[in-house]
């Protein structure tokens, strides 16, 4: 993914999630400039299927979501799964598990411990399915960042 897809990936993220989960531009453009490489975008024939924008965090270096301001830690511990969107036209066809995976070997090259993400709108059974599970929060700093998700939200790594 680069700066001139963010059309496509705004047009996906309006059709997947409710308005208050719609990062502006900005915050997508902060992430692809600070992780140039960590993000992709999943297209077919038929236009863009999915998109995964994901970042190199520590517990200290988590963004809060619509936030245009991330730095990425000097030494990241995982890959953080920052937005995972598949258009509902294309749901079932693989596009988001080829993503996970792609951003797990992703992972591996950088020598981090795993994957994390913060799973909403009651899809941790889904992230449990692709191995993640449920860790509980003790840096105070990432305890904030997820109340900015909702009161649902919770931490999920994938080793």
């Amino acid at each position: 993914m680069n700066l001139t897809d963010l059309g496509l990936v705004l047009a996906i993220q309006q059709r997947c999630y409710p308005p208050a989960y719609h990062e502006p531009l900005t915050a997508f453009e902060n992430k692809l400039r600070q992780a140039p490489h960590s993000a992709w975008l999943a297209t077919c024939a038929q236009g863009p299927q999915a998109y995964l924008v994901t970042l190199p965090v520590d517990e200290a270096h988590f963004p809060a979501l619509h936030a245009d301001n991330w730095h990425p830690p000097t030494q990241a511990k995982w890959l953080y799964l920052h937005d995972l969107a598949v258009d509902p036209d294309h749901r079932g066809s693989g596009a988001g598990q080829r993503l996970v995976e792609q951003a797990f070997t992703h992972a591996r090259l950088l020598g981090l411990e795993g994957l994390a993400l913060v799973a909403v709108q009651g899809s941790q059974p889904y992230w449990a399915r692709q191995g993640f599970q449920a860790r509980d929060v003790a840096h105070a700093g990432l305890r904030e960042k997820l109340r900015s998700f909702g009161d649902e939200a919770c931490f999920m790594v994938r080793d």
